[in-house]
Protein backbone atom coordinates (compact mmCIF):
# COMPACT_ATOMS: atom_id res chain seq x y z
CA UNK A 1 0.00 0.00 0.00
CA UNK A 2 1.39 3.39 -0.99
CA UNK A 3 2.59 5.90 1.76
CA UNK A 4 2.11 9.29 1.02
CA UNK A 5 3.49 13.15 2.14
CA UNK A 6 1.04 14.37 5.22
CA UNK A 7 0.02 17.14 4.05
CA UNK A 8 -3.12 17.36 6.58
CA UNK A 9 -3.26 20.99 8.83
CA UNK A 10 -5.65 22.02 11.72
CA UNK A 11 -6.92 25.26 12.21
CA UNK A 12 -6.52 26.51 15.87
CA UNK A 13 -8.65 28.31 17.76
CA UNK A 14 -6.77 31.35 17.30
CA UNK A 15 -7.93 31.38 13.55
CA UNK A 16 -4.36 30.12 12.25
CA UNK A 17 -3.35 26.52 10.42
CA UNK A 18 -0.72 24.39 11.80
CA UNK A 19 0.34 21.61 9.93
CA UNK A 20 0.16 18.37 11.09
CA UNK A 21 3.44 16.62 11.20
CA UNK A 22 5.97 19.16 12.55
CA UNK A 23 10.19 18.51 13.18
CA UNK A 24 11.45 18.08 16.64
CA UNK A 25 14.44 19.71 17.81
CA UNK A 26 15.31 19.14 21.16
CA UNK A 27 18.65 17.53 21.50
CA UNK A 28 17.70 15.83 25.30
CA UNK A 29 20.30 18.62 26.58
CA UNK A 30 21.47 22.13 26.40
CA UNK A 31 23.94 22.80 24.64
CA UNK A 32 24.49 19.47 23.18
CA UNK A 33 27.21 19.07 20.49
CA UNK A 34 24.58 16.80 18.62
CA UNK A 35 23.05 21.14 17.93
CA UNK A 36 25.37 21.75 15.29
CA UNK A 37 23.88 18.66 13.44
CA UNK A 38 20.48 20.54 13.69
CA UNK A 39 20.66 23.12 11.04
CA UNK A 40 21.64 21.05 8.33
CA UNK A 41 18.65 18.86 9.37
CA UNK A 42 16.12 21.68 9.59
CA UNK A 43 17.11 22.93 6.16
CA UNK A 44 16.73 19.01 4.93
CA UNK A 45 13.41 18.68 6.03
CA UNK A 46 12.00 21.82 5.21
CA UNK A 47 13.64 20.77 1.50
CA UNK A 48 11.12 17.50 2.03
CA UNK A 49 8.16 19.07 2.62
CA UNK A 50 7.97 20.31 6.42
CA UNK A 51 6.50 23.10 7.24
CA UNK A 52 6.22 22.73 11.34
CA UNK A 53 9.39 23.11 13.08
CA UNK A 54 9.58 22.53 17.24
CA UNK A 55 11.94 24.26 19.64
CA UNK A 56 11.85 25.77 22.84
CA UNK A 57 14.17 28.42 25.14
CA UNK A 58 15.87 25.77 26.90
CA UNK A 59 16.52 23.37 23.86
CA UNK A 60 19.64 26.07 23.19
CA UNK A 61 19.36 25.50 19.53
CA UNK A 62 16.90 28.72 18.72
CA UNK A 63 20.09 30.45 16.82
CA UNK A 64 20.44 27.24 15.16
CA UNK A 65 16.84 27.24 14.15
CA UNK A 66 16.55 30.80 13.00
CA UNK A 67 19.59 30.17 10.04
CA UNK A 68 18.47 26.91 9.33
CA UNK A 69 14.99 28.86 7.81
CA UNK A 70 16.71 31.56 6.30
CA UNK A 71 18.88 29.13 4.74
CA UNK A 72 16.32 26.91 3.42
CA UNK A 73 15.01 29.69 0.90
CA UNK A 74 11.30 27.70 2.13
CA UNK A 75 9.27 31.55 2.57
CA UNK A 76 8.61 32.55 6.18
CA UNK A 77 5.18 32.89 5.78
CA UNK A 78 4.56 29.22 4.92
CA UNK A 79 6.84 27.80 8.00
CA UNK A 80 4.79 27.33 11.25
CA UNK A 81 7.52 27.99 14.40
CA UNK A 82 6.90 26.74 17.88
CA UNK A 83 8.99 28.17 20.85
CA UNK A 84 8.83 28.43 24.67
CA UNK A 85 8.67 30.06 27.81
CA UNK A 86 10.98 28.05 30.34
CA UNK A 87 10.03 27.59 33.45
CA UNK A 88 12.78 29.63 34.99
CA UNK A 89 11.35 32.93 33.06
CA UNK A 90 7.43 33.22 34.19
CA UNK A 91 8.69 36.10 36.22
CA UNK A 92 9.69 37.81 33.02
CA UNK A 93 7.45 36.74 29.86
CA UNK A 94 7.67 39.85 27.63
CA UNK A 95 11.57 39.84 28.10
CA UNK A 96 11.91 36.16 27.50
CA UNK A 97 9.46 35.89 24.27
CA UNK A 98 12.22 38.75 22.97
CA UNK A 99 15.20 37.27 23.82
CA UNK A 100 13.87 33.65 21.80
CA UNK A 101 12.95 36.62 18.78
CA UNK A 102 16.39 37.62 18.91
CA UNK A 103 18.05 34.36 19.14
CA UNK A 104 15.80 33.19 16.26
CA UNK A 105 16.23 36.50 14.37
CA UNK A 106 12.90 36.21 12.91
CA UNK A 107 10.02 38.87 12.86
CA UNK A 108 7.52 36.24 14.77
CA UNK A 109 5.84 33.29 16.63
CA UNK A 110 4.09 30.88 15.20
CA UNK A 111 2.57 29.82 18.68
CA UNK A 112 4.33 30.13 22.14
CA UNK A 113 3.83 27.77 24.73
CA UNK A 114 4.38 27.77 28.73
CA UNK A 115 6.57 24.82 28.31
CA UNK A 116 5.21 23.44 32.00
CA UNK A 117 2.92 24.69 34.19
CA UNK A 118 5.12 25.13 37.00
CA UNK A 119 7.56 28.10 38.27
CA UNK A 120 11.31 27.71 38.68
CA UNK A 121 13.99 30.40 39.91
CA UNK A 122 16.65 31.64 37.99
CA UNK A 123 18.82 28.88 39.89
CA UNK A 124 16.11 26.12 39.01
CA UNK A 125 14.31 25.55 42.40
CA UNK A 126 10.89 25.24 42.83
CA UNK A 127 8.65 28.16 43.73
CA UNK A 128 4.77 28.86 43.84
CA UNK A 129 5.09 31.66 42.35
CA UNK A 130 3.73 33.22 39.61
CA UNK A 131 1.45 29.98 39.72
CA UNK A 132 0.57 29.07 36.00
CA UNK A 133 -2.44 31.26 36.33
CA UNK A 134 -0.71 33.91 36.55
CA UNK A 135 2.24 33.43 33.86
CA UNK A 136 -1.16 32.52 31.51
CA UNK A 137 -2.62 36.58 32.26
CA UNK A 138 1.30 37.88 31.63
CA UNK A 139 1.47 35.88 28.27
CA UNK A 140 -1.92 36.76 27.63
CA UNK A 141 -1.06 40.78 28.25
CA UNK A 142 2.15 39.61 25.69
CA UNK A 143 0.01 38.64 22.76
CA UNK A 144 -2.22 41.70 23.33
CA UNK A 145 0.72 43.91 23.39
CA UNK A 146 2.49 42.35 20.23
CA UNK A 147 -0.55 40.74 18.03
CA UNK A 148 1.67 40.54 15.02
CA UNK A 149 5.08 38.72 16.53
CA UNK A 150 3.21 36.46 18.74
CA UNK A 151 0.44 34.60 16.58
CA UNK A 152 -1.18 32.20 18.90
CA UNK A 153 -0.48 31.06 22.45
CA UNK A 154 -0.63 27.67 23.99
CA UNK A 155 0.88 25.53 26.85
CA UNK A 156 2.79 22.29 27.38
CA UNK A 157 2.56 18.97 30.15
CA UNK A 158 -0.65 20.88 31.06
CA UNK A 159 -3.31 17.92 32.79
CA UNK A 160 -6.92 18.42 32.96
CA UNK A 161 -6.33 19.62 36.26
CA UNK A 162 -3.96 21.95 35.70
CA UNK A 163 -6.13 23.60 32.88
CA UNK A 164 -8.89 23.96 34.77
CA UNK A 165 -7.42 26.08 36.89
CA UNK A 166 -5.73 28.17 33.80
CA UNK A 167 -8.94 28.22 32.28
CA UNK A 168 -10.09 29.89 35.30
CA UNK A 169 -8.67 33.10 34.45
CA UNK A 170 -8.09 32.81 30.77
CA UNK A 171 -9.70 34.94 28.24
CA UNK A 172 -7.44 33.57 25.52
CA UNK A 173 -8.12 29.92 25.30
CA UNK A 174 -4.74 28.10 24.91
CA UNK A 175 -4.67 27.16 21.14
CA UNK A 176 -3.01 24.27 21.67
CA UNK A 177 -1.32 21.52 24.71
CA UNK A 178 1.87 19.82 23.94
CA UNK A 179 1.83 16.56 25.82
CA UNK A 180 3.49 13.01 26.03
CA UNK A 181 1.40 10.49 23.57
CA UNK A 182 2.07 7.67 22.19
CA UNK A 183 1.22 3.81 22.22
CA UNK A 184 1.87 3.44 25.66
CA UNK A 185 0.47 6.35 26.98
CA UNK A 186 -2.10 7.37 24.52
CA UNK A 187 -3.92 9.18 26.67
CA UNK A 188 -7.46 9.04 25.63
CA UNK A 189 -9.31 11.08 28.20
CA UNK A 190 -6.82 13.89 28.35
CA UNK A 191 -7.32 14.14 24.85
CA UNK A 192 -10.57 14.02 24.73
CA UNK A 193 -11.25 16.91 27.06
CA UNK A 194 -8.77 19.28 25.16
CA UNK A 195 -10.55 18.71 21.63
CA UNK A 196 -13.86 19.36 23.38
CA UNK A 197 -12.40 22.71 24.32
CA UNK A 198 -11.33 23.42 21.04
CA UNK A 199 -7.68 23.30 22.23
CA UNK A 200 -5.48 21.16 20.01
CA UNK A 201 -3.41 18.46 20.61
CA UNK A 202 0.43 18.45 20.09
CA UNK A 203 2.41 15.01 20.77
CA UNK A 204 5.76 15.38 21.77
CA UNK A 205 7.96 12.09 22.14
CA UNK A 206 5.16 10.72 19.61
CA UNK A 207 7.42 7.17 19.03
CA UNK A 208 8.54 6.92 22.41
CA UNK A 209 12.57 7.72 22.68
CA UNK A 210 15.37 6.21 21.49
CA UNK A 211 15.26 2.80 21.05
CA UNK A 212 11.80 2.89 21.44
CA UNK A 213 10.39 -0.73 22.32
CA UNK A 214 7.32 0.45 20.28
CA UNK A 215 8.66 0.13 17.24
CA UNK A 216 10.09 -3.35 18.24
CA UNK A 217 7.13 -4.78 19.41
CA UNK A 218 5.51 -7.82 17.10
CA UNK A 219 1.66 -6.27 17.01
CA UNK A 220 3.49 -2.95 15.50
CA UNK A 221 5.60 -4.35 13.38
CA UNK A 222 2.75 -6.94 11.92
CA UNK A 223 1.22 -3.65 11.19
CA UNK A 224 4.36 -1.57 9.41
CA UNK A 225 4.31 -5.20 7.67
CA UNK A 226 1.15 -4.90 6.13
CA UNK A 227 1.09 -1.44 4.96
CA UNK A 228 4.71 -1.81 3.78
CA UNK A 229 6.32 0.70 5.68
CA UNK A 230 8.69 1.16 8.16
CA UNK A 231 6.79 0.69 11.98
CA UNK A 232 7.04 4.62 12.88
CA UNK A 233 5.66 5.59 9.61
CA UNK A 234 2.18 3.18 11.37
CA UNK A 235 2.26 4.93 14.88
CA UNK A 236 2.60 8.46 13.61
CA UNK A 237 -0.29 7.84 10.94
CA UNK A 238 -2.46 7.19 13.69
CA UNK A 239 -1.84 9.93 15.76
CA UNK A 240 -2.63 12.07 12.61
CA UNK A 241 -5.38 9.83 12.18
CA UNK A 242 -6.75 11.28 15.65
CA UNK A 243 -6.34 14.76 14.90
CA UNK A 244 -3.12 14.88 16.69
CA UNK A 245 0.25 16.91 15.42
CA UNK A 246 2.90 15.30 15.78
CA UNK A 247 6.48 16.36 16.09
CA UNK A 248 9.03 13.64 15.29
CA UNK A 249 12.95 14.55 16.09
CA UNK A 250 15.27 12.62 13.82
CA UNK A 251 18.68 13.71 12.55
CA UNK A 252 19.01 10.53 10.22
CA UNK A 253 17.89 11.47 6.91
CA UNK A 254 15.75 8.16 5.48
CA UNK A 255 14.01 8.62 8.69
CA UNK A 256 12.91 12.07 8.47
CA UNK A 257 11.62 11.12 5.10
CA UNK A 258 9.79 8.96 6.17
CA UNK A 259 8.17 10.75 9.35
CA UNK A 260 6.24 12.35 7.19
CA UNK A 261 5.19 9.86 4.67
CA UNK A 262 2.25 8.10 6.19
CA UNK A 263 -0.09 4.77 4.96
CA UNK A 264 -3.51 4.91 5.36
CA UNK A 265 -5.07 2.85 8.22
CA UNK A 266 -7.99 0.93 8.25
CA UNK A 267 -10.61 0.82 11.19
CA UNK A 268 -8.87 -2.31 12.53
CA UNK A 269 -5.30 -0.83 12.83
CA UNK A 270 -6.65 2.27 14.46
CA UNK A 271 -8.15 -0.39 16.55
CA UNK A 272 -5.06 -2.18 17.72
CA UNK A 273 -3.10 1.17 18.59
CA UNK A 274 -5.94 2.26 20.66
CA UNK A 275 -5.35 -0.98 22.72
CA UNK A 276 -1.95 -1.15 22.79
CA UNK A 277 -1.39 0.20 26.00
CA UNK A 278 -3.62 -2.12 28.23
CA UNK A 279 -0.74 -5.26 27.23
CA UNK A 280 1.08 -6.64 30.12
CA UNK A 281 3.85 -3.59 30.72
CA UNK A 282 3.14 -1.20 28.35
CA UNK A 283 0.90 1.25 30.19
CA UNK A 284 3.68 3.86 30.84
CA UNK A 285 5.65 7.21 30.07
CA UNK A 286 8.98 7.06 27.98
CA UNK A 287 10.09 10.35 28.08
CA UNK A 288 12.97 10.13 30.45
CA UNK A 289 12.24 13.48 31.81
CA UNK A 290 8.65 12.43 32.86
CA UNK A 291 10.02 9.46 34.56
CA UNK A 292 10.50 7.02 31.48
CA UNK A 293 12.93 5.02 33.11
CA UNK A 294 13.29 1.37 34.18
CA UNK A 295 12.71 2.25 37.62
CA UNK A 296 10.60 5.61 37.08
CA UNK A 297 10.10 8.28 39.40
CA UNK A 298 6.97 10.67 40.47
CA UNK A 299 8.73 13.90 40.37
CA UNK A 300 9.02 16.15 37.31
CA UNK A 301 10.26 20.05 37.28
CA UNK A 302 9.55 19.95 41.11
CA UNK A 303 5.88 18.76 41.23
CA UNK A 304 4.87 15.40 42.15
CA UNK A 305 2.93 13.60 39.40
CA UNK A 306 -0.25 14.17 42.03
CA UNK A 307 0.41 18.28 41.54
CA UNK A 308 0.69 18.15 38.27
CA UNK A 309 -2.56 15.86 37.64
CA UNK A 310 -0.71 13.26 35.68
CA UNK A 311 -1.71 9.44 35.52
CA UNK A 312 0.54 7.60 38.48
CA UNK A 313 3.91 5.81 36.97
CA UNK A 314 3.34 2.68 36.62
CA UNK A 315 5.55 -0.64 34.97
CA UNK A 316 4.03 -4.18 35.75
Amino acid sequence: MAATICTKKFLLNSGFYMPAVGLGTWQGQVGSTAATEMRDTIVYALKQGYRHIDTAAVYGVEEIVGDAIRMSGVPRSEIFLVTKLHSTHHHKVEQAFKASLARLGLDYIDLYLMHWPQSLTEDGKHTDTPTPAETWLAMEALKKKYPDQVRSLGVSNFSQKTMDELLKVATIIPASNQIEVHPMLPQHELIKYLQEKGINVTCYSPLGQYNSPILKHPSILALAEKHGVAAGQVILAWEVAKDLAVIPKSTNLKRIVENITYPTLDTEDIRVLDQFYKGPGLHRRLCQINGGTPTGHDIVMGWTYEQLGWEPYTIE
